[in-house]
């Protein structure tokens, strides 16, 4: 994906499209829209800071009831462990930490490479077919 905002929402739609086989339900795919939309905007914005010349790598694996992604970027990456929790109330009114908030709340796992420039986002369908959020 080149790294622009515009190209985020039709990656969205390739990768959705792409994990169809993995039979997820619109609840599921709609927490998975939205964590992507994130992971891919960071890289682009923080990874590669707009520059539309690097792209971001998307991996996608798909199985049964079971969809993994991982976004990479170039950059210099991050400490995601040092990201604070933005719903205490010291931090309600911060400019960071909500887009890895929202992804850890809407998707199964969240990992990142020991860089810090990779995300693997994990989505499961759970066997009684409900969502997960």
């Amino acid at each position: 994906m080149p790294s622009r905002r515009d190209a985020v929402a039709p990656t969205v739609d390739r990768i959705l499209e792409a994990v169809a086989p993995a039979g997820l339900d619109e609840d599921r795919l709609t927490d998975l829209a939205v964590a992507l939309a994130e992971a891919l905007s960071n890289a682009a914005v923080h990874g590669h800071r707009l520059d539309p010349r690097r792209r971001v790598a998307v991996v996608v694996s798909v199985s049964p009831r079971c969809v993994v992604v991982e976004v990479s970027d170039s950059g210099g990456g991050f400490d995601a462990g040092g990201i604070s929790d933005p719903t205490v109330p010291e931090r309600q009114l911060a400019p960071s930490g909500r887009g890895i908030f929202l992804m850890r709340r809407l998707v199964d796992e969240v990992s990142y490479n020991a860089a810090g420039n990779t995300v693997r986002l994990t989505v499961r369908q759970p066997p009684n077919g409900g969502g997960g959020s």
